[in-house]
């Protein structure tokens, strides 16, 4: 497959390659910072799509949101940011990307989506709620 006039461009690459759960949160978690559930949702039906269990989803998201935490209170404490997430020195290249994820949530609003991401896991487990439908909801209620 060759682009216009022969050369490959990244949107070529990202079109035809099979993006990994960690970049599909990524994806996700950009768009929701940006308001755009539509985006946000379709990210999750298109995991759902690629037979990702809902709540390995839910586990991503969660840990993702936790790393996002971390980065507010690291920059709240003038903490080193690297070693607070216990990254290795070919990870460092995240720091950016969770630097400017973080920025579109405050630190509250990270705080209650982790409590709810918790609720949701507690009250799954216990049969009150269908957990397709509470990340949904959870994510819809950041947006509203």
């Amino acid at each position: 497959m060759h682009g216009e006039e022969g050369t490959i461009r990244r949107k070529d690459i990202e079109d035809l390659a099979i993006k990994t759960l960690d970049s599909n949160i990524f994806d996700l978690t950009d768009n929701l910072g940006k308001k755009n559930i539509q985006k946000s949702l379709e990210i999750l039906n298109e995991l759902l799509y690629l037979k990702e269990p809902m709540q390995k989803i839910l586990i991503t998201l969660y840990n993702h949101f936790k790393k996002l935490y971390i980065v507010k209170l690291s920059e709240k404490y003038k903490k080193d940011l690297a070693s607070a997430m216990n990254l290795k020195p070919n990870q460092t290249f995240l720091l950016n990307k969770y630097k400017v994820q973080a920025k579109y949530f405050t630190e509250k609003e990270i705080r209650n989506i982790l409590d709810e991401m918790i609720k949701l896991d507690t009250n799954y487990k216990n049969g009150l709620i269908d957990v397709n439908v509470g990340v949904e909801a959870i994510l819809c209620n950041y947006c509203s």
